[in-house]
């Protein structure tokens, strides 16, 4: 029979319900017949499915979230208050990591569900009113006045440091003669010397030695970063767990280098991409951008690159705001890769340990650098667009008063499952960067001792027996090792690990450095200043292999500005270079 439209037809008395869970993504099932009249009978697939204990945490979840966050937070609360009542552990070394995990924790569930409008409001307000007040002065007297504090600061910490057996005063008077000098040549080759934003500059620098006297010249600060590389190092240990299941008891005898970085740099890739996946890499990107966006007056693109360079690594940090690489001017580019340029990333730390470095002075040239890097690319490539970057729209362009959207994810831009799935992407990224590590090994090394070759036998005619690359190298950079303080004896094997670097990467120059309890090796040859030196110089990604991957990546992220990145990436490299030695010296000024 029919039926009145708008009317819903009934069922046959037997028929077959259908309960599809479309939260779970399920197929339709037929539920089973439900008996007339009969209460006891089967209840069905649809019953399971309503009662299944998954779905049902789900669905609390998303009703009562708040409380179940509130929970959360009462539990760790209580545990922590326990923690410090009971007194177990009482070292530093124990509890700042407890606290730091703590305030994270509270951090990310205030965001969560407070929002950040009531701190980030005043404290933007706060710094507005600030600047306003400091930009009533005339733009002269604010240069002057920052120009002679900078000076004043430099010559105090020269001069009015007691001397030691790393530098005399003589020593810091000649670091500071290079950083003058160093900069002096950069605003003389600089694009547009009348656009260089001297505000980013001077802050910049203030900055960077300000982070040096902290980590050199005082107790907390020289404990903290002894505490940091103390934990870094043991965090990255870990990864020897897994190389031992895999190789062996022993696997340092396979091979001492790959057996040291690979494993690392895996196990490290998997926690940044577990820790991406639950807010916290973000969190403290943006924070940190935000900061030396206020302090330095770089746009958000720059700021966020420049402090994810030294955690997530040079590549990983392009990918943060690959959205905006069609848009963003020249200069932005420039800043991008200098940062990238002057540091190293935290899953080669092991690496570096194990060819003898010391990890306290690895983490300090890391955090030290970014500024200066900032400071030195906007003196060489300051903003000559017609359109200023600050002005722009957000939406084209990400040069704008607020931090980019970041974007570091899963492979493609999708969203991770779960944390499983965020860890097997980082293992395969940190798969793929050791592959592509070990084939830049291979290739340079290769080809340098190929070079050394051609030039012994071209020598061997002009009675040049031993001549090297590191050696002509080592001859062109003399005057500038000389500038960073490097002692007489010690300034020509600067100068040849400096070259070295350059043309091949921070392995091989680290490696012919050598470690302490090898006689032959030119560490065994240097004083304890120009250990300082080389050490800090050399921690950088600088090279020029790396040119050619910043290019490369640039071709995928941004394929309409691949000729931009390919002609500002050798300026940008030598930028970020020099940042990193300026760090060694601002250390030589203050040892």
């Amino acid at each position: 029979m029919g039926h009145i439209d708008g009317e819903k037809p009934e069922a046959p008395p037997h028929s077959a319900a259908v309960d599809v869970d479309v939260e779970a993504g399920g197929s339709p099932e037929p539920s089973a017949p439900v008996v007339a009249g009969g209460g006891g009978g089967g209840s069905g697939g649809g019953w399971r499915q309503r009662c299944d204990p998954v779905r049902l945490l789900r669905r609390s979840w998303r009703r009562h979230r708040v409380f179940w966050a509130l929970g959360a937070w009462a539990a760790a609360t209580g545990y922590f208050v326990a923690s410090l009542a009971l007194r177990r552990k009482t070292h530093v070394s124990d509890v700042l990591p407890l606290i730091a995990i703590y305030v994270l924790l509270s951090g990310k569930l205030l965001v969560a569900f407070v929002g950040t409008a009531r701190v980030s409001g005043p404290a933007g307000r706060a710094a507005d009113w600030a600047m306003a007040h400091v930009r009533r002065a005339p733009r002269g007297a604010r240069y002057a006045g920052a120009s002679g504090a900078l000076l004043a600061a430099a010559l105090g910490v020269a001069l009015g440091v007691p001397e030691s057996a790393t530098g005399t005063r003589l020593q810091r008077m000649q670091s500071l003669l290079g950083i003058a000098v160093i900069v002096t040549a950069l605003v003389a080759t600089s694009r547009r010397p009348r656009r260089i934003p001297w505000r980013t500059v001077i802050a910049g620098l203030l900055l960077q030695l300000g982070l040096g006297c902290i980590a050199m010249k005082t107790r907390w600060g020289s404990d903290f970063f002894t505490w940091a590389s103390g934990m870094a190092e043991g965090l990255l240990a870990f990864a020897k767990y897994g190389a031992e299941f895999l190789f062996g008891d022993n696997p340092d005898t396979l091979a001492l280098f790959a057996m040291s970085v690979f494993p690392a740099l895996i196990f490290f890739a998997a926690l940044v991409q577990i820790m991406t996946y639950l807010g916290g890499v973000q969190w403290l990107l943006r924070n940190l951008g935000w900061a030396f966006q206020t302090l330095l007056g770089t746009t958000g693109a720059e700021s966020v690159v420049a402090v994810a360079a030294p955690l997530v690594g040079q590549s990983e940090g392009m990918l943060l705001v690959k959205d905006c690489l069609e848009h963003v001017t020249r200069s932005e580019i420039h800043a991008f890769l200098t940062a990238g340029f002057s540091t190293v990333s935290g899953s080669m730390l092991q690496g570096y340990i194990a060819l003898g470095v010391n990890p306290k002075n690895i983490i300090t040239s890391c955090v030290m650098s970014v500024p200066c890097a900032l400071a030195l690319s906007k003196i060489r490539w300051p903003e000559t667009d017609d359109e200023s970057a600050l002005a722009r729209n957000s939406s084209s362009s990400s040069s704008n008063n607020k931090t980019p959207a970041l974007r570091l994810g899963a492979h493609g831009g999708e969203r991770e499952a779960n944390l499983l799935h965020a860890m097997c992407n980082g293992a395969s990224t940190g798969m793929q960067l050791s592959l592509l590590i070990a084939a830049n090994l291979i290739a340079i090394v290769s080809l340098v001792q190929l070079a050394d070759f051609c030039l012994g036998w071209l020598g061997q005619f002009v009675g040049i027996a031993a001549l090297r690359v590191e050696q002509i190298l080592g001859w062109v950079l003399y005057p500038y090792a000389w500038l960073l303080g490097a002692p007489p004896r010690d300034v020509l094997n600067v100068s040849q690990l400096l070259g070295l670097k350059f043309i091949t990467n921070e392995f091989v120059a680290y490696q012919r450095l050598g470690t302490d309890a090898s006689a032959s090796s030119v560490r065994a040859t240097l004083t304890e200043r120009g250990r300082i030196i080389a050490e800090l110089s050399l921690c950088g990604f600088g090279n020029l292999g790396s040119i050619a991957m910043q290019i490369g990546l640039a071709g995928t992220l941004a394929p309409s500005r691949k000729a931009d990145f390919s002609r500002i990436a050798l300026s940008a490299c030598i930028t970020g270079s020099i940042a990193t030695t300026l760090t060694a010296a601002v250390i030589a000024l203050m040892a």
